[in-house]
């Protein structure tokens, strides 16, 4: 019988979504009206939600964090009292949840956009399903690991352990899951109706509200126009999401030249992401930049109210914000720090002690509130691991530079490399950015004949100090230079304003159309510009979703992570059935492990298992926590059941599986052992097999209470 996965997701992530209110939405109703922030209860409804979304998951991540590390009923209870709070203000202002006149316009098409959003966002994320095939969107190649993380948090707490590695014991996550304990929460409250990949889902649906609400408070609250026509110059900032740079070109190019698509336009050099890429593959960078914006946010209109209290309660709720853009993303967190050095800087030139006092002081209590986080990545360091600190001195450039110029082979570059990359930055950012290359054009052009308010130096400096660390500093945990790809989110940011403002004033448009400003218009290279930007952003919605379908039914060149023949769609559908199955009978401590012997690993564990494994890589998945001098023994037993045909007999499994805590094994077509009918895989009987997978209960072989073992299928 057809099992309905994609029914299932739809109907999971819509409720992952309702209950994804209870932590994104309805803390900040009750911490903005508790603490007036933004004037929170002189605004409308509609400039409330704005307010609350941000706030939300801004404020409470680390408040959850610091209780959860105490006890998991106290995160609870915080929410719950918060919830109660809730339902009072709603009693007591129901007047002002009756909307008395009806929605302008503007307002109306900002809804739009965002319920748009959610569709696609939908559509996007959830398993497609045709017939007996089931196809994940090209995003799975992240969330894999944003699942299992949000799972361990679900079942291990906080600080959770390293879902990816596990000889017999536990050992601390390493990374920034601040995010994934509000994705834990939703998870968690929907019982076994929601998964962590549902709640991921939601999570990623609501990290896009949040974007575009933080757009529309600093187009209000930050940017000089302020309120002057707020809800049209936000709809037009709204509507610049969809627009990147001229990724579509080189990504053509390669479709012409190299007869391949690419499943997403980032695959050609990447240091410059796309709204929608940026949203749907790393939410919680993109929630770690709403954080340090809402935090600054806050303070920066602090200081035009008069009162101590006021400034000292807007100081503390900016450093806490603070302090949770640490914990959800470091790399958008740094280069957030090095703008907030320059500003404080620049404010102390200008004699602004006031300004420079709140920004010092948030910045300790920031520091204060995540040092238990920061010791926690530092004691989970990977053991005997070696190399340099986090981050490393770099240039950016183009991927197509570096294959032509660099030596693979070399250890040390040629001395002059980095003076090439450094006179290519033109070129590159010209491609990576597009249409907003020539907003920061024009917005230093006004800067440099001195027509710039307070409001754009302070823009200016947000943009110069994410393009100098994005530039000049690289992360060098794993290969891929996530510091450039996160740390420019913030000067993407004010040139989605400047660019918004700009059209608004007509500022675009052709010397003789700068009047006709109630109708905007761009010059016709501007117009081409931003034509290519949302052709590049159509392609990634597109090859995000049907990518593995064409890969699947075509003869393309194929991607490792996907699969090298044309039975992806079978497989997955297939895998997710044991998945599913083995989830119902095996407790939530179960170590279930899979082949690790993949690339970049096995995607349908991640995705649909929820249990810890004991080597999800050939690498252990230390990189996450671990001591590295472990892995090579776990390694090795590993490979004995998957790899080494007739390593073990069907009597020695369930040794190799009691050294290592295994409670169950995933075996699939694709690996060695499926080949050999003589093998341990077609000798012992399996718990539940089909045509693509067989899973075998091994060493103690725990089951849930009262569930009835069942014979294979």
């Amino acid at each position: 019988m057809t099992e309905h996965f994609m029914f299932q997701d739809l109907i999971a992530s819509l409720l992952a979504t309702f209950l994804f209110l209870s932590v994104a939405f309805v803390p900040g109703y009750v911490f903005g009206w508790l603490f007036d922030v933004l004037d929170f209860r002189r605004r409308s409804l509609l400039s409330r939600f704005a307010i609350c979304i941000p706030l939300s998951i801004s404020f409470c991540p680390i408040l959850a964090y610091l209780l959860w590390r105490w006890s998991f009923v106290a995160v609870f209870m915080m929410y719950g009292t918060i919830f109660l709070g809730f339902l009072i203000l709603i009693v007591s202002e129901s007047c002002l949840w009756r909307l008395r006149r009806p929605l302008s316009r503007n307002a109306t098409v900002f809804l739009a956009i965002a319920a748009g959003w959610i569709v696609i966002g939908l559509f996007c994320l959830i398993d497609l399903q045709i017939g007996d095939r089931l196809y994940f969107p090209v995003v799975s190649y992240d969330n894999t690991l944003r699942t299992a993380i949000t799972a361990s948090i679900s079942r291990t707490g906080v600080p959770p352990q390293n879902p990816y590695f596990f000889p017999g014991r536990s050992f601390p996550l390493r990374y920034h899951y601040f995010w994934f304990l509000l994705c834990s929460i939703v998870d968690q409250l929907g019982g076994n109706a929601v998964s962590p990949r549902h709640a991921i889902i939601a999570g990623t649906l609501w990290c896009g509200i949040a974007l575009m609400a933080i757009i529309g408070l600093y187009m209000r609250f930050f940017q000089p126009k302020g309120a002057t026509d707020v809800e049209r110059r936000s709809v037009l900032a709204v509507a610049l999401l969809s627009v990147t740079g001229l990724d579509i070109l080189p990504v053509c190019l390669i479709a012409i030249l190299n007869h391949r698509l690419v499943p997403t336009i980032e695959n050609w050099n990447g240091a410059v992401m796309a709204w929608i890429t940026s949203v749907v593959w790393s939410p919680h960078q993109v929630a770690g930049l709403v954080a340090c914006l809402t935090g600054f946010l806050v303070i920066w209109n602090a200081l035009h109210l008069t009162g101590v209290r006021k400034r000292t309660v807007a100081t503390a709720i900016g450093g806490l914000c603070y302090a949770t853009g640490v914990g959800m993303s470091i790399y958008v967190t740094f280069a957030f720090v090095v703008f907030v050095a320059m500003w404080l800087f620049i404010t102390l030139l200008k004699k602004q002690w006031s300004a420079a006092a709140m920004i010092g002081v948030s910045g300790l209590i920031a520091l204060a509130a995540s040092a238990p986080y920061l010791l926690e990545l530092r004691t989970g360091a990977p053991g005997g691991a070696t190399g340099g600190g986090p981050f490393q001195l770099n240039v950016v450039t183009l991927t197509v530079a570096r294959a032509v110029l660099e030596d693979p082979l070399r250890r040390v570059q040629a001395w002059w490399l980095p003076l090439v990359y450094v006179m290519l930055l033109p070129l590159t950012y010209l491609l990576e950015l597009g249409f907003f290359f020539a907003i920061l054009d024009l917005q230093w052009k006004r800067m440099r004949r001195g027509l710039f308010a307070h409001p754009d130096l302070c823009g200016f400096t947000i943009v110069a100090a994410s393009i100098l660390t994005s530039v000049f500093v690289r992360s060098s945990v794993i290969a891929a230079n996530d510091l450039a790809r996160r740390g420019i989110m913030l000067a993407q940011f004010m040139l989605l304003l400047w660019a918004a403002d700009m059209w608004h004033e007509g500022a675009l448009a052709p010397s003789d159309h700068v009047a006709a400003a109630r109708r905007p218009r761009c010059s016709r290279p501007l117009t081409i510009l931003l034509l290519l930007g949302v052709a590049g952003s159509l392609y990634e919605v597109c090859m995000l979703r049907c990518f593995p379908i064409i890969s699947d039914r075509f003869a393309i060149p194929k991607y490792a992570f996907l699969a090298l023949d044309r039975n992806l769609g079978k497989r997955t559908y297939a895998v997710r059935q044991v998945y599913e199955t083995l989830k119902r009978v095996l407790p939530g401590d179960a170590v279930v492990q899979h082949n690790p012997n993949t690339n970049p690993g096995d995607l349908p564990y991640g995705l649909y298992a929820d249990r810890q494994a004991a080597a999800e890589t050939a690498q252990c998945g230390v990189v996450f926590g671990g001591d590295t001098k472990l892995c090579d023994g776990v390694i090795a037993q590993v490979n004995r059941l998957f790899q080494q045909p007739l390593a073990v007999d069907a009597n020695e499994v369930d040794s190799v599986c009691r050294q290592l805590s295994i409670d169950a094994l995933i075996v699939k077509d694709t690996d060695n052992v499926w080949a050999d009918h003589n093998d341990w895989v077609w000798k012992r009987e399996p718990y539940i097999a089909n045509d693509y997978a067989r899973a075998f209960l091994c060493g103690t072989g725990r089951l849930r209470p009262q569930t009835v073992s069942r014979s294979a299928q």
